[in-house]
């Protein structure tokens, strides 16, 4: 009873949560980049590796643009190219961080009645790289995890890659999650945003 209780957890947990990687206990306490200079972070970045995610599928040409607004949070949006159809999709969100000394801590959300996942800025030199890990658990019983490996350019040099590997390994990270986003043949046209925050019109794709 209690192995079926098990599988029917982890069933229903991961229909919840889509392709994000699934796994049990609690989230992890990782360290993140200390005195994070939110300035020096805004701006454009590449995706080079990422956990799968069901709201990425079938997309390359993944990068996330990052803008300082009045109120203090950060506007992000999300473009990326469908790999079958060939079509430019993009998507604007809302970022924050709910404590002011751990600026590195984000909060980030994409739709008004969705709850804010973490958005964790573990390591970056704001100029080359930067590694992202976000999660949520359970009850404390499963969690489900998603992380990034981002980048400046569209590629990323193999040393500070298998670098950042090594070190997120050493961490407690399992990497054998992650996978590559292709950022070949990209357009860089920017995509019409599926979120239009003025009009609170949303839309939700899959």
């Amino acid at each position: 009873m209690a192995f079926l209780y098990e599988v029917f957890l982890l069933t229903f947990v991961g229909s919840l949560v889509g392709a994000q990687v699934i796994n049990w206990g609690r989230c992890p306490d990782f360290s993140v980049e200390q005195n994070f200079n939110t300035t020096a972070y805004l701006g454009t970045w590449y995706e080079i590796e990422k956990f799968p995610a069901r709201f990425e599928r079938g997309q390359k040409c993944i990068q996330a643009t990052y803008e300082l607004e009045d109120t203090g949070h950060i506007r992000v949006t999300n473009e990326g190219i469908d790999i079958e159809t060939g079509e430019a999709t993009s998507i604007v969100g809302d970022a924050y961080a709910p404590d002011p000394n751990e600026p590195a801590k984000l909060k980030v959300r994409f739709f008004w009645w969705q709850p804010a996942g973490d958005y964790w800025v573990l390591r970056t030199d704001y100029h080359t790289f930067s590694v992202v890990y976000s999660c949520q658990d359970f009850f404390g019983i499963v969690r489900a995890e998603l992380a990034w490996i981002l980048s400046r350019e569209r590629t990323l040099d193999a040393i500070v890659l298998d670098s950042l590997l090594v070190n997120l390994e050493d961490m407690g990270l399992n990497i054998n999650y992650f996978q590559s986003t292709n950022q070949t043949g990209c357009d860089e046209g920017q995509a019409k945003p599926s979120w239009d925050r003025e009009e609170e019109h949303y839309l939700i794709f899959s």
